[in-house]
């Protein structure tokens, strides 16, 4: 088993977690600005550009690995951007994260794992 089409998938699921966050730093951001422009302050945040970006090579990463791995173990793979959101979402925004997001990112967690077995 080739094991770098596995890390290019891990690298989509961590640029689609910092994309995410991304995008809330930007409206976060431009939420304290001038109100009358908000597009073109969201436009102009460079955390916009962050999750452009990301979702650029996200995209471009995401058709090489399913050139590689089944699309039945990758697809749930990024399921896992589920998990990783709450998480970095708690560590970075300081957000709060109940008992039962946690139980979610263990399901979610372990039903990755399980899907992507042979």
């Amino acid at each position: 088993m080739n094991i770098i089409p596995w890390l290019v998938l891990l690298l989509v699921v961590v640029l689609g977690t910092v994309g995410q966050l991304s995008l809330k730093y930007a409206f976060q951001a431009t939420t304290n600005q001038v109100i009358n422009k908000p597009m073109q302050n969201i436009l102009f945040s460079p955390y916009f550009w962050i999750w452009f970006v990301s979702y650029v090579v996200v995209t471009i990463l995401w058709l090489i690995v399913l050139r590689t791995i089944p699309l039945s173990q990758a697809f749930p793979t990024l399921g896992l951007t589920f998990a990783l959101v709450p998480l970095a979402s708690y560590y970075f925004l300081r957000e709060n994260v109940v008992l039962s997001q946690w139980i979610g990112i263990a399901i979610i967690v372990s039903g990755v794992i399980l899907v992507v077995q042979k």
